[in-house]
């Protein structure tokens, strides 16, 4: 074999072995990024705009019940000290503990015993002082997945609908210190861009126009007053109806006479 064929056939491999790293390097980019889309958007095989939630369930506080949700959150407490608070939203299948780490991240795709897996836990912003959720300008985050069943936060999306929201207008949310009650005042969804997970206010001013501005976002006219001098409450999961949406529940602390 002369010299020129042998270089020839050299190149021919090298060139070879190059497609096949590139197809393998783009087949497992596509991968990545499906297996993505899959994780993230459940809904979209199911619909955009599926309510889930049990409507007929009878609307009634924690008291009426006979429960005490603080007994219950200090139980899950003894064994997973992440637990902060317990919310219950009535006419849904939102009751149970919420969560809280030094970041967003612990609980995003883990459940409490660390295990990884899609929907992870219902859990607190961790740039918010749960002790504290009563002072002036406190902004209480709680995330949850929207998945394809009927859990995590997924009910939350029968309040785009003002006819559910006028049955179920309020939140509970027990800390070890006791039982808060909310107040529903915006319900919308929006994207990314706006930025309505803020904690930190330099100025009752600019609390009040952060306010202002949640409530001109309502999909629904709520009739509740809420202003500078009132405690919130923020509930946010996705919303697959529109590119990076969110959907957002949001209250006002309602204050002992």
């Amino acid at each position: 074999m002369s010299k020129n064929k042998k270089n020839v056939g050299i190149i021919v491999m090298i060139v070879i072995i190059a497609i096949i790293a590139l197809v393998g390097i783009i087949a497992l980019i596509l991968n990545n990024i499906f297996s993505d889309k899959i994780r993230e958007k459940p809904g979209e095989e199911l619909g955009y705009d599926i309510f889930i939630g049990d409507e007929n369930m009878e609307v009634t506080t924690a008291a009426e019940e006979g429960r005490n949700l603080i007994e219950e959150l200090k139980a899950v407490n003894v064994t997973y000290k992440d637990a902060k608070a317990w919310l219950k939203v009535p006419g849904t299948t939102i009751d149970y503990p919420i969560f809280q780490s030094t970041d967003n991240t612990r609980y995003y795709r883990n459940d409490r015993d660390d295990v990884t897996q899609d929907w992870g836990e219902t859990f607190i912003d961790y740039r918010c002082d749960m002790s504290k959720i009563s002072e002036l300008m406190a902004n209480i985050i709680i995330y949850g997945h929207n998945t394809e069943t009927d859990n995590r936060f997924t009910p939350l999306l029968n309040y785009k609908r003002e006819e559910f929201y006028k049955k179920h207008k309020y939140i509970e949310l027990a800390t070890v210190d006791g039982i808060n009650k909310y107040e529903i005042f915006s319900v919308y969804s929006t994207d990314t861009k706006f930025y309505y997970i803020d904690t930190q206010f330099e100025s009752l001013s600019e609390y009040d126009n952060f306010i202002s501005s949640l409530v001109k976002k309502s999909r629904y006219s709520t009739g509740v007053e809420v202003s500078s001098t009132d405690a919130i409450l923020t509930l946010s999961t996705c919303d697959y109806s529109i590119k990076d949406g969110r959907f957002v529940v949001q209250a006002r602390l309602v204050k002992n006479p």
